[in-house]
């Protein structure tokens, strides 16, 4: 048995410990006319451990105590879950343990639209990861405007505090609104331009005065949108925010263009956008298609980095091997998104049908692997099979 277990670990890139949790949920009525505010009380159960391992072709395991795999692609069924499904939600955890490092002896209290925010931020890193392989620029657009633009999230349990990663540009773009005085710049009075260095055009940019100075006081442009306070904000970083990272004013000059050529954001959800004018994949121009790709892989690196920023690595001298100190399931969830090879995607399965691996891995390249397992394939022959005898 010492041998297969030294066996695994040495395919094994990580491994947690963690336990199964029980939940129950309390419905407060706030208010007349108000939705009902749904809260998630939550406790661990320490009679019920559960085992994690890494492995570069089978993702995040469930493990036994002797190092089998009991089962595997924890995070592609995590991606499985319904969008915004708070029942399905929660079952995954009952399964798989918290997020966190809960007490056995009292609840923890977590909003159940914070819970869920949490989990479609996990799921919009894998869904930008994977646009950026297949390059879906409109998938790297919704996923990396969701990162960027939705508001931090925290839960707090007697054994942790966490929160959603807050990127430099999040920050900027919604307090930034120190719009400097050009009056007196000689090139504003004698050209009415101003001069930005811009890197996502590689060069200067010379903007129009006159824009600057509408934006700035709140008039009409004839940019549908232009009067959004975010928009505002970015066209005051634009101009005068400089003293930030290569990175964070990448974001700014790409964004600022997205929005000045193509469409400035409204509303902004996981998956979804609703500019204040149409978003057409077609009509982006390469600087725009490579802009995105450039900005998805910034986006997506801040990400990954600050959700494994408590990871470290430790020694064990019993065993005379080293691994990786992993404390909570997100951070064994974002690692695994760490480990992922360059060429790797997360593929949803093609049987409509599928009760196995919803979602899978494979590599970008393998355009003609549709099915999870063989099963699937069949199933899925054998459905088509059916449907042309019966004329569909």
């Amino acid at each position: 048995m010492a041998e297969k277990t030294s066996e695994i670990s040495l395919k094994t890139m990580f491994e947690y410990t963690g336990y199964r949790c029980n939940f129950v949920m309390d419905i407060e009525n706030v208010a007349p006319g108000e939705e009902p505010k749904a809260t998630i009380k939550v406790c661990s159960d320490p009679g019920r451990q559960l085992l994690f391992s890494y492995a570069s072709r089978d993702g995040l395991n469930l493990t036994g105590k002797a190092g089998g795999i009991k089962e595997k692609n924890i995070l592609g069924k995590l991606l499985a879950i319904p969008k915004n499904d708070i029942e399905k939600t929660m079952e995954f955890f009952k399964q798989y343990g918290f997020l966190l490092p809960l007490s056995k002896d009292e609840y923890s209290s977590i909003g159940a639209e914070d819970l869920l925010a949490v989990v479609n931020r996990i799921k919009a890193t894998i869904g930008l990861y994977n646009s950026i392989n297949k390059k879906d620029y409109k998938g790297v657009l919704l996923a990396a405007a969701f990162l960027l633009y939705s508001p931090v999230v925290s839960m707090n349990t007697p054994e942790d505090k966490f929160f959603t990663c807050e990127h430099a540009f999040s920050r900027f773009v919604r307090t930034y609104n120190l719009f400097p005085d050009l009056s007196t710049d000689p090139e504003v009075f004698n050209k009415g331009t101003y001069t930005v260095p811009d890197t996502f055009l590689g060069h200067d940019n010379h903007i129009d005065i006159e824009f600057y100075n509408k934006i700035r006081s709140g008039a009409d442009t004839d940019i549908k949108g232009s009067k959004d306070p975010r928009f505002k904000n970015l066209t005051a970083m634009y101009v005068g925010c400089r003293d930030v990272g290569e990175e964070t004013r990448m974001l700014i000059d790409f964004f600022f263009h997205f929005q000045t050529e193509v469409a400035v954001f409204k509303e902004i959800s996981y998956g979804s956008m609703n500019p204040y004018s149409h978003i057409d994949e077609n009509d982006f121009s390469d600087n725009i298609k490579e802009g995105l790709l450039k900005i998805a892989r910034i986006v997506v690196a801040e990400e990954i980095n600050y959700n494994i920023r408590g990871i470290h690595p430790k020694y064990d001298g019993g065993r005379l091997s080293a691994s990786w100190q992993v404390d909570t399931l997100i951070q064994a969830l974002y690692f695994s998104i760490f480990y992922m090879s360059a060429g790797q995607i997360y593929k949803e399965c093609e049987n409509p049908s599928c009760k196995r691996d919803k979602y899978f891995l494979v590599e970008a390249t393998r355009v003609n692997k549709k099915y999870c397992c063989p099963q699937c394939a069949n199933a899925a022959a054998a459905q088509r099979y059916r449907n042309r005898r019966l004329g569909k």
